[in-house]
């Protein structure tokens, strides 16, 4: 990337995710209450890898309960951590979480990208499907109500009503050949298959942040955030 082009990515970033808890432009908390179903937590096996995540069904939407931890080529570990890979999973950039293919606000997007077979990466509308779904103060229901990690340095703030166990598992921006990492314990985001349609270098992506009962749905730069990965049933 050269200078240019990295000044462009950076001007375009500053004041959203890394700085989310103090900034967040183009934000949005949509959501009505809804009758709360019981969660059911079952598993399935990544045929890729032999990995074993939980998942759930929330509304008409199955979910992973967790964040996917696949190691494609170009994904990171928070700190270059395994460990915080093995609590948060991987964080990727847009186009490795896309794996090559065109975004997408379809339902279901229709995007496999870096997910298991099976499973999608969710576009912007099923975001907000299940942020409507799960309804008002989504963010507080949506977050994890256990320590995990660094995140024992805050208090947890989720009642995790769904079981979806949202952890902050912080960003990553990488540019010049290096990955700084910000905000673990503060803010978890992922990605979307959808593109900003006022700016293709933009991508959206949801985001919880620590002490916000929203979910914030607003966008990032594709090229140099490195976001966590929620995949959606097919």
């Amino acid at each position: 990337m050269n200078n240019d082009i990295r000044n462009k990515a950076i001007l375009k970033t500053a004041g959203t995710a890394v700085f989310a808890m103090m900034f967040c432009i183009g934000c949005y908390d949509l959501g009505i209450e809804p009758s709360v179903k019981a969660p059911i937590i079952t598993t399935f096996v990544d045929i890729r890898d032999g990995k074993t995540y939980k998942k759930e069904q929330i509304g008409d939407q199955i979910w992973m309960a967790e964040n996917l931890n696949f190691a494609a080529d170009g994904s990171v570990c928070y700190d270059s951590s395994d460990r915080n890979c093995e609590i948060y999973g991987r964080l990727y950039d847009w186009n490795t979480a896309m794996g090559g293919e065109s975004g997408s606000n379809s339902v279901p997007s229709g995007v496999e990208g870096v997910c298991p077979v099976g499973w999608h990466l969710p576009s912007n509308a099923e975001w907000k499907a299940l942020i409507y779904y799960v309804g008002i103060n989504a963010g507080t229901k949506l977050k994890s109500n256990r320590f995990r990690g660094q995140s024992e340095l805050q208090r947890p703030d989720g009642t995790d009503i769904y079981n979806f166990s949202a952890l902050p598992s912080g960003v990553g921006m990488h540019y010049d050949n290096k990955t700084d990492f910000y905000n673990m314990g503060a803010v978890g985001s992922w990605w979307s298959a959808t593109e900003l349609e006022s700016d293709a270098d933009m991508a959206w992506v949801l985001s919880l942040i620590h002490d916000d009962t929203g979910a914030r749905r607003f966008w990032q730069d594709k090229h140099i955030m490195m976001l966590s990965v929620r995949c959606v049933h097919d």
